[in-house]
C-alpha cells in the first residue's frame, strides 16, 4: 500500500481564487487538479527530452504531409 505524503504550497489569495474556480469549473478538487497538472507537465518534459534526443541524431525527419503522401492517405 502506498503511503500518502502532504505537500504544502504557498500561493496568493488571488491565485487560490483562480485555481479554485478552475478546479470547480472542471469538476475537480484542488488536489486532483494540481496533481494532474504536475503529471501532465512531467510527461510533456519527458516527451521533449525524447524528441531532442532523437533530433540530435541528425537522422532524416518527415512532415505529417510527407508521411500521408507516402502512405497514400
Amino acid at each position: 500500500m502506498t503511503k500518502n505524503t502532504t505537500l504544502n504550497v504557498r500561493i496568493s489569495e488571488d491565485e487560490y481564487t483562480l485555481f479554485k474556480a478552475f478546479a470547480d469549473f472542471h469538476g475537480e478538487t484542488m488536489t486532483s487538479m494540481v496533481l494532474n497538472t504536475i503529471r501532465t507537465m512531467m510527461e510533456d518534459w519527458e516527451d521533449i527530452r525524447d524528441a531532442e534526443e532523437v533530433l540530435s541524431r541528425n537522422e532524416p525527419t518527415y512532415s505529417l504531409a510527407e508521411v500521408k503522401r507516402e502512405l497514400g492517405v
